[in-house]
């Protein structure tokens, strides 16, 4: 049993690190007073970010990122973080705010804050438009041939689901669509969304089949611990551009389709 000297002790520290979390963290008002809100971007998710031909990073979350400033009425700072460093930089209050596919989990929720849902990722599957099939399960038959990007959780899907079916791998997936275009593939089996950017690029006409028992991800914008007023303004923020269709409008100009499982949008949150 630890002595009460120990334990307050243990506690003191306990409260200094907690203090010195929460001073890193820039809050509601520090943000509007200093008229500037730093935002955590990676630039290698494309749609979500990307380095356009002028070196300058441009995507659906920078969209969101500065229509945000615009609300707060704030310069906003775009900083590079990775799918590693995306917490870490909210921890030590490198960026006021972090996007980039940060899907809300138990663990992370432990040690940073998350806002309402801006985006969603689940598996469906891409079709010719005059193809039959119209439910997942119907692609487990020895006559179906998918397409498949090699070393992506899609194909332990597919490996698990859809036994049955014939499968070619590619390396990527700009290959992998190419072939689905030339007819080498019934169909594509993975998070759909992300391939609208590719098949915009051909004349096939498709459509996506969906899956009801989906294990859908939920993509949130990432806050530092305990930033409360911060958290509650983005919030409400989200809300409004997701009643108004900037949401909806923004995904699909980056997307290139309209997002496969909607965020169910509601006033309680």
């Amino acid at each position: 049993m630890k002595s009460l000297k120990t334990v307050c002790m243990l506690a003191g520290a306990a409260c200094l690190a907690l203090t010195a979390v929460a001073a890193d963290a820039h809050s509601l008002d520090e943000i509007l007073s200093a008229k500037k809100i730093v935002v955590g971007i990676n630039p290698n998710l494309p749609p979500l970010g990307r380095f356009n031909d002028k070196n300058e990073i441009e995507g659906f979350d920078v969209d969101v990122a500065k229509k945000l400033g615009e609300m707060l009425g704030v310069e906003v700072s775009l900083v590079q973080v990775s799918s590693a460093d995306r917490v870490p930089f909210l921890a030590t209050g490198k960026a006021d705010i972090v996007l980039g596919a940060l899907t809300r989990t138990a663990d992370r929720a432990k040690v940073i804050d998350f806002s309402l849902p801006i985006q969603t990722e689940a598996i469906s599957a891409l079709v010719a438009k005059d193809k039959p099939y119209q439910t997942i399960d119907d692609l487990n038959s020895a006559d179906v041939h998918l397409v498949e990007v090699r070393g992506t959780t899609p194909v332990d899907f597919v490996k698990e689901r859809l036994p049955k079916a014939q499968v070619t791998l590619f390396d990527n997936y700009p290959d992998a669509v190419r072939a689905f275009e030339q007819g080498r593939g019934d169909a594509i089996v993975d998070v759909v969304d992300y391939l609208g950017a590719y098949t915009k690029n051909y004349s096939t006409e498709t459509r996506v089949i969906t899956d009801k028992s989906a294990s859908i991800d939920y993509d949130c914008i990432g806050l530092a611990q305990g930033n409360t007023a911060l958290k509650s303004w983005v919030n409400v923020a989200l809300y409004q551009l997701q009643t108004n269709g900037f949401m909806k409008q923004t995904y699909k100009q980056w997307f290139g389709i309209d997002m496969v499982y909607p965020v169910p949008v509601t006033p309680y949150f």
